[in-house]
């Protein structure tokens, strides 16, 4: 089983396979399944040495299950689960948690970090992640929001798209305690100093969100991975809510807001599931493979 054709891949990977040669390097670290399959079919056809690393968010196909992968990077249980049942053997699997930027953690002193962003500490805050592939729409998140009775702070995050942004601006025009930002560089410190995160279920934001300890009520989930994190997310983890039709989101937010039992809850739980320190954890396994493909090369 393949993610797409290898002849195709063989064809287009010419030139990347070229760079790989030049750098020669002692581990290649593959985050998507398709050029995973590239350097698969550089290590089995054309002979190239380096150890293979697979790295994916919550989810591993099967074209990663090759012995050309050296070692799988996994979030623990059920994901790692998923790729022992491909017949990958245990010893391969490092369950560390996703790789993100150890800077998503939970704040040590929230009100201080909420008044360094300009955001008030008697109010709970909602942080709205668009842009990217979460920019669809913006109009029925907003109305939603428009409906919320209880007092807060809506954050919305338009990143890079100015249409997006302009758009945010027109829609919340006039609602009380509402910011539209764009492209920031210090996510890390909004989503430590919110209450709830809305978002698209993307495999990096989900595994952002464990690390700070934030809530999720993921929305607008197309087909394929980001609805199996949703049910990771409701059903496995229980650390926030998939808003499957657009009048429940006001709903939720309105349950969340007035039970602060449950969202002490789910705050809990995302928490036990985030992993901060994977990245350093990985990387000290990748340095040790490198030595081993050193030593065996020489």
């Amino acid at each position: 089983e393949t993610s797409g054709p290898w002849w195709l891949y063989r064809l287009g990977a010419r030139p990347l396979f070229r760079y790989i040669e030049a750098f020669a390097p002692d581990v290649v670290v593959a985050t998507e399944v398709g050029l995973a399959e590239m350097a698969i079919i550089h290590k089995r056809e054309f002979g190239a040495r380096y150890s293979l690393v697979g790295a994916q968010t919550f989810t591993f196909e099967r074209p990663w299950a090759q012995p050309e992968v050296d070692l799988f990077i996994s979030h623990p249980g059920e994901v790692a689960a998923q790729i022992r049942s491909m017949g990958v053997p245990h010893e391969k699997i490092l369950e560390c948690g996703v790789l993100v930027d150890p800077a998503f953690a939970p704040s040590t002193d929230r009100p201080a970090l909420r008044a360094h962003l300009g955001l008030r500490n008697d109010l709970a805050v909602l942080l709205v992640n668009f842009g990217g592939s979460g920019k669809g729409k913006p109009r029925e998140v907003v109305s939603e929001l428009r409906k919320v009775r209880q007092p807060c702070q809506a954050v919305f995050i338009a990143r890079r798209d100015e249409g997006l942004r302009k758009e945010l601006v027109r829609l919340t025009a006039g609602m009380a305690h509402a910011r539209v930002l764009t492209w920031v560089d210090n996510m890390h410190e909004w989503m430590a100093a919110a209450d709830v995160l809305l978002s698209r279920a993307g495999g990096g934001v989900v595994a952002e969100s464990l690390n700070c300890g934030l809530p999720m009520l993921v929305f607008d989930a197309p087909p394929g991975n980001e609805r199996r994190f949703c049910q990771m997310i409701e059903q496995s983890w229980h650390t926030g809510y998939w808003v499957k039709r657009p009048g429940e989101l006001a709903s939720r937010i309105e349950h969340l807001l007035t039970h602060p039992e449950e969202l002490r809850e789910l705050r809990s739980n995302a928490l036990q599931h985030g992993y901060p320190n994977a990245t350093s954890i990985a990387a000290d396994a990748v340095l040790n493979l490198g030595q081993v493909s050193r030593l065996s090369g020489s």
